[in-house]
């Protein structure tokens, strides 16, 4: 004699095996990389308690690069109808934005900006280069 199972539970395991589909996808999305030579990065911005800006970028590539890192931090402040640039931190006042011969680079800057109670963002733009060319990844933090 067959066993009938109750109709809800047909319907708990027919929802159950659905959100275990839809959970499963973005599992698959996390292994594309960012570009050929620019496996994972990231920028932050965050305030401290005596008002100024900490601003973390990590990079990691594919593989040993000639350079890898950033080429340029910008610090922006909101002006109400958009985003002013107030500083940026480049290669040539800051040379450690990049390393050589290296698969990652991290670094946290620090910024004092200009006003007080300002809402600020930071646009990163990600470097890396081989022998077989460059990538770029332009990152903006979230607002703070």
């Amino acid at each position: 004699m067959k066993k009938k199972w109750p109709v809800h539970t047909v319907h708990i395991l027919s929802v159950l095996l659905c959100m275990v589909m839809l959970c499963s996808i973005p599992a698959h999305a996390a292994e594309a990389r960012a570009s050929d030579r620019i496996a994972y990065s990231t920028a932050t911005l965050s305030k401290a308690s005596n008002g100024n800006l900490s601003i973390f970028f990590s990079v990691r590539a594919t593989g040993i690069m000639e350079k890898v890192g950033a080429t340029s931090v910008a610090i922006q402040r909101s002006s109400g109808s958009g985003w002013v640039t107030e500083y940026t931190f480049n290669t040539s006042n800051t040379p450690t934005l990049l390393r050589e011969n290296k698969d990652c680079h991290s670094m946290v800057l620090t910024y004092s900006p200009r006003f007080t109670g300002g809402e600020y963002r930071a646009v990163v733009v990600i470097y890396v280069r081989d022998a077989a060319g460059i990538s770029t990844q332009q990152l903006i933090s979230r607002a703070t």
